[in-house]
């Protein structure tokens, strides 16, 4: 499968990731790595840079942080 075929079904898959080990399932992944997993980890998976790992953390942690002091 050619890289462009991959990063598609990525972003349109709810399920799929970039890890034949776990049969491409980020379902399967985080049954086995229950306690979280490194930005590099996340990264190779998404294939995506450790940097938009980051932002896109940060930003969820904003979106929580504002949502929570509201109520």
């Amino acid at each position: 499968m050619e890289k462009n075929e991959i990063l598609k079904k990525i972003l349109e898959e709810e399920d799929y990731i970039r890890c034949p080990k776990f049969s491409n399932s980020i379902n399967k992944f985080t049954e086995k790595n229950s306690e979280g997993a490194e930005n590099a980890t996340i990264a190779r998976l998404l294939m995506m840079t450790e940097e938009e790992v980051e932002r896109i953390y940060q930003k969820a942690i904003a979106i929580l942080r504002k949502e929570m002091s509201d109520e």
